[in-house]
């Protein structure tokens, strides 16, 4: 019964000990975080219920060694009034010095944004939107340390569909 007990915590301390290798590297500068460039807020067509929106980020990977990130969440305000939140635990890798263009798909629901309305039937709507969320760094104690990212700006809905039609493929 003890060699089962130390064979147990031999492998329990290891287990814990490869997360830890992570943060130190991370802590060390080992392990740079990926930079994230905000790319475009595309707005779909408004159908049923529901408004579709496309935030498209830039991640770039500037370690010698592939990233693997474990997911994203993201909110999204529209004038100032929180409309929507997305989260995906889908891998997004990243390949050593390189880059990765990720799409996190949102979808708005029409009741949300019912006191936006008279904004868009202005002669040139524009929507002010703040995107916040982060990716969560796989190497680093399993994906519990976020890559936190925050843009803002503005947007007519004629440059949201055009740069949907832009990110399409």
């Amino acid at each position: 019964m003890p060699v089962r007990f130390l064979g147990f915590a031999l492998l329990m301390a290891l287990w814990l000990a490869l997360p830890a290798c992570g943060v130190r590297q991370l802590a060390h500068g080992e392990i740079q975080p990926p930079e994230v460039r905000f790319q475009g807020l595309a707005l779909g067509r408004p159908t049923g219920q529901t408004w579709p929106v496309t935030v498209t980020l830039l991640l770039t990977n500037s370690n010698p060694r592939a990233l693997n990130l474990k997911g994203y969440d993201c909110k999204l305000w529209l004038e100032g009034v929180s409309v929507a939140q997305a989260a995906s635990s889908e891998p997004v890798y990243l390949p050593p010095y390189g880059r990765t263009r990720a799409k996190i798909p949102i979808v708005v629901k029409l009741p949300a944004v019912a006191s936006l309305l008279p904004r868009l039937l202005e002669p040139q709507p524009r929507l002010h939107y703040q995107v916040a969320g982060g990716f969560r760094l796989g190497a680093v104690l399993g994906g519990l340390v976020r890559v936190p990212f925050r843009f803002q700006g503005e947007v007519t809905p004629q440059e949201g569909l055009d740069l949907l039609g832009l990110y399409k493929h």
